[in-house]
């Protein structure tokens, strides 16, 4: 067999054919296992395409919440039109923007209004920002680390009635006097402790006895939180619960106790200073009573709560009431002899029948509205104060809104 070699001149220099041709050849046998690991890698992507998401509902449902002092912000489909109406307003509506937001104002705050767009319907009650609580006092318990926090907080309405919570919160602020070991302003190993309620009273566990705090109360609606209420301690739990903390030498005092003595009798046992504090190296004694939970108060045995009724508005109509009218149309005055067989339907002056005929018509006027009624174009109307339903749990009492709970359990000192 001939072998021919040709030189060929590029941009890569000179090679010849011959190696030109074995590099084609040798890509293209790698060239074939790669498209056979492609069309693999095709065929399993394929497999595992099942239960993938490919479209959703882009519809939006309809919302409307406070999001200013009497101010509402409605949320459905973009561009389309909200309609916001309540008893004894003037019908409001707006076109919702391309991200579908549409924002109500200078609304009554506490008063429901009813919002529609595309057939939907959703309630919403402006409110006002809530206000500051009051009258913050912290008391002690008979379970050690744990406190009983009450205030007072004027609430309404237009301030969000039964959306308004408090949140709680004790900040570690300082060391009690007398603690050696204390622990720094900050230290991660004192944290805060909150917690949430409805109500204008609360219980606080797990505080450090040894470390002074100082409480905050916030109450909150749907607008967000109010300012704060601060009470801060000026004695730690320890200290005015009457107990004992180690003091600055006793790491010295034990280490000195337990290390052996060159020469025993002149430590004699007889002037040794006693423990400071014998009680925390006893085991704690405990016992174990039934109590209310907390936020309940004991009624003859029985777990109580109880709150106050909240109203909201409602407007009362009632039909027209009338009354007949005569309408006078024309008068013709008579004059002619009287004649005491035929009578005379007018006055008599001496020998003459004389008076005015008035023709007209009766009809029907409508009465002028009741006192503390007013006229809404339809029928007579009036706002009227309307207690709200019962919360759930809660049973009413005709008085108030009252539900009961068990007794729990809770470990005090004996």
């Amino acid at each position: 067999m001939e072998t021919r070699t040709t030189r060929i001149t590029g941009a890569l220099g000179t090679v010849t054919a011959g190696i030109v041709a074995g590099i084609i050849v040798g890509t293209s046998l790698v060239s074939a296992p790669a498209a056979q690991a492609a069309e693999s890698d095709a065929t399993v992507t394929q497999a595992n395409a099942t239960g993938v998401v490919i479209a959703r509902d882009q519809s939006v449902p309809l919302t409307a919440v406070p999001m200013a002092p009497r101010a509402v912000t409605v949320t459905t489909n973009p561009n389309t039109r909200v309609t916001l109406n309540a008893p004894r307003t003037k019908t409001r509506s707006a076109k919702t923007n391309a991200q579908g937001f549409a924002t109500f104002t200078k609304l009554k705050a506490g008063k429901k209004y009813t919002v529609t767009a595309d057939g939907e319907t959703a309630t919403v009650v402006p409110v006002l920002k809530v206000g500051r609580a009051r009258d913050l006092t912290i008391m002690t318990t008979s379970e050690p680390g744990t406190i009983t926090a009450t205030w007072a907080h004027a609430t309404s309405k237009a301030r969000g009635g039964l959306t308004i919570g408090y949140t709680l919160t004790a900040t570690p602020v300082g060391v009690a006097d007398g603690v050696p070991d204390g622990v720094p302003d900050g230290d991660p190993d004192v944290p805060s402790i909150s917690i949430k309620t409805d109500s204008t009273e609360a219980v606080l566990r797990g505080l450090d006895p040894t470390v002074l705090y100082s409480f905050t109360v916030t109450p909150h609606n749907l607008l967000g939180e109010g300012r704060a209420s601060v009470a801060r301690m000026d004695r730690s739990l320890a200290e005015v619960s009457g107990i004992a903390m180690p003091a600055a030498d006793d790491a010295g005092s034990d280490s000195a106790e337990e290390a052996p003595s060159a020469e025993p009798s002149a430590a004699p046992v007889a002037t040794s200073p006693p423990a400071p504090t014998p009680a925390l190296t006893r085991a704690p004694q405990t016992r174990t009573i039934w109590v209310c939970p907390d936020t309940f108060t004991d009624v003859d045995g029985v777990c109580t709560q109880n709150r106050a009724y909240t109203f909201h508005t409602e407007t009362e109509t009632t039909a027209y009431t009338y009354h007949d009218e005569f309408v006078e149309t024309n008068r013709i005055w008579h004059d002619h002899a009287f004649n005491p067989h035929n009578g005379c339907a007018y006055t008599v002056h001496g020998d003459r029948c004389m008076g005015w005929e008035i023709q007209g018509y009766t009809t029907k006027v409508k009465d002028d509205a009741p006192s503390g009624w007013t006229d809404n174009g339809t029928a007579y109307a009036r706002d009227v104060d309307v207690k709200d339903a019962t919360p759930d749990g809660w049973s009413d009492n005709g008085t108030e809104w009252i539900r009961t709970a068990a007794k729990v359990a809770r470990t005090v000192p004996a």
